[in-house]
């Protein structure tokens, strides 16, 4: 989930594990996004949304941010460089200043 795990404090890699292999709901979760419904977008928000898409997300692969747009079209698309599926693991400081930034919060 990180472009760079080796970069990852093993503490950190150890409880996201744990925490992971707990969850009683993981497997169902699963099946129903590899098996279930395509999620629908909304072509209205409430809000200002923001879809940040890592470069190098094995997991969400970067070519599926075209579907991503589609079903959210009034999204703004953030690509994070150096970045797999988790941008508060890879990039922590751009993913805090984006999302105070979308949330209209003063970053400065």
């Amino acid at each position: 989930l990180s472009a760079r795990p080796w970069g990852l404090p093993p503490q950190l890699v150890v409880k996201e594990l744990q925490s992971l292999a707990a969850t009683p709901v993981f497997d169902a979760m699963l099946c129903e996004l590899a098996r279930g419904p395509l999620q629908q977008g909304s072509a209205e928000t409430p809000g200002r949304v923001t879809i940040g898409w890592g470069r190098q997300d094995h997991l969400l692969l970067p070519r599926q941010a075209a579907r991503a747009r589609v079903a959210f079209p009034s999204a703004q698309l953030h690509w994070f460089e150096r970045c797999g599926h988790f941008p508060h693991w890879d990039q922590p400081v751009e993913t805090a200043r984006l999302i105070l930034e979308t949330v209209g919060k003063d970053v400065t």
